[in-house]
């Protein structure tokens, strides 16, 4: 049978057909998604593949910018990467990040491909979408399941937390008695005014550290709540305003300003109202600290909100002193901290918080230049629709 079959040319085996409807067949078949964009950065080709993908369909796509489906915090990056291989030439590989129709953002291995004119001239570019969601839920569920033993090694630390305070508890009570015994028996004898400056402090002292064992508990007690949050419809605009009279009355005293800003139409979020401001807290609290501990005069703190289709933006900005570079890969571990009282648990729980929302938290900070944090969560599909 081979021998038969041998007996054919080859060219037979394609006889009629032109290579551009094969080419065009393969491609159009592909599972991937693949683009065609001019040198500018619009659209002018789009398979079945990118619509599975992406959601848009040619119709909606063909004539669009690319910048589309890529996340706004990318876009002047995209731009400097097409400037450069119009330049430069060159296949580009990164993974990366586009944005599906309904605002959610698919995580994608991305090929740029330059494609030539006769003059050698880049006046086109062929871009390959392959999806990695499966890829990287895995690399989420390893680092889960990385933070849940670190977690497991926590509970000794708690205990080396918990023991400080209630050291100095226990030592503050005893000297606190001591001094009441002989404010006692020298009653009515020398200065009273001494033994209430004493008095005072220790009392002070009791407070503060009672308030430490407060700030534990609560983290933990948020912690075992992460997972069962109760989600509803929050009018966002009603939760900005919420929030700013909270925050600003918490902190009416520590000298920052604060500024509060929406932008886009704002209608709703399916979150937990509780749990999103205890993470607003939890960044401001920093914030301030932070502020405070560098004795900056003119603290100014930034809130913003922003509606963007599919999904909202919420940035904290702040004039600090920055993280230090040597903590910034490992800020969102628990206990990781810069303070010398505080338990190093709220960035960890922000994120948390923000990732049981199917949204993103993301900080950037340089040492002198304060810090910015971005929150983005996906809006439900029924609002983009």
């Amino acid at each position: 049978m081979d021998r038969v079959m041998n007996t054919f040319p080859e060219k037979h085996l394609t006889a009629g057909i032109d290579e551009d409807v094969i080419l065009s067949a393969i491609v159009e078949g592909a599972t991937d998604g693949i683009a065609r964009i001019d040198a500018q950065g619009v659209i002018v080709s789009w398979t079945t593949g990118a619509e599975r993908l992406l959601g848009y369909s040619r119709e909606e796509i063909v004539g669009q910018e690319i910048f589309r489906i890529v996340p706004p915090d990318l876009r002047e990056t995209v731009r400097a990467g097409l400037r450069r291989q119009v330049k430069e030439g060159g296949v580009f590989h990164e993974e990366t990040v586009r944005m599906h129709k309904r605002g959610r953002p698919v995580p994608v291995l991305l090929t740029r491909v330059p494609l030539k004119d006769a003059e050698g001239q880049t006046v086109a570019f062929l871009v390959i979408f392959k999806d990695i969601s499966e890829k990287k839920k895995l690399q989420k569920q390893v680092e889960t399941l990385q933070r849940d033993n670190a977690m497991a090694k926590v509970a000794a630390k708690v205990a080396h937390e918990i023991r400080n305070p209630l050291g100095v508890l226990f030592l503050k009570s005893d000297l606190m008695v001591e001094r009441l015994e002989m404010a006692f028996e020298c009653w009515g004898k020398g200065d009273p005014g001494q033994h209430r400056v004493v008095l005072e402090k220790y009392v002070s002292d009791i407070k503060r550290q009672i308030s430490r064992l407060e700030e534990i508990a609560n983290n933990y007690l948020q912690i075992s709540k992460i997972r069962m949050n109760e989600r509803e419809d929050v009018d966002l605009h009603k939760f900005m305003e919420d929030l700013e009279a909270e925050l600003r009355e918490h902190h009416s005293a520590d000298g920052v300003t604060f500024v509060f800003s929406m932008a886009g139409e704002l209608s709703t979020a399916y979150i937990d109202p509780q749990q999103f401001q205890r993470v607003f807290a939890n960044l401001v609290r920093n914030s301030v600290e932070a502020i405070q501990l560098a004795h900056i005069q003119d603290g100014r703190i930034e809130i913003r909100l922003e509606r963007n289709p599919g999904y909202v933006e919420f940035l904290v900005s702040d004039n600090g002193p920055g993280i230090p570079a040597q903590i910034q890969e490992t800020i969102f571990d628990p206990f990781t901290t810069t303070k010398s009282i505080g338990t190093g648990l709220g960035l960890y729980l922000a994120r948390e918080i923000v990732e049981n929302h199917q949204g993103t938290l993301t900080i950037d900070s340089a040492e002198g230049a304060g810090t910015q944090v971005r929150i983005v969560i996906p809006l439900d599909d029924s609002e983009t629709e």
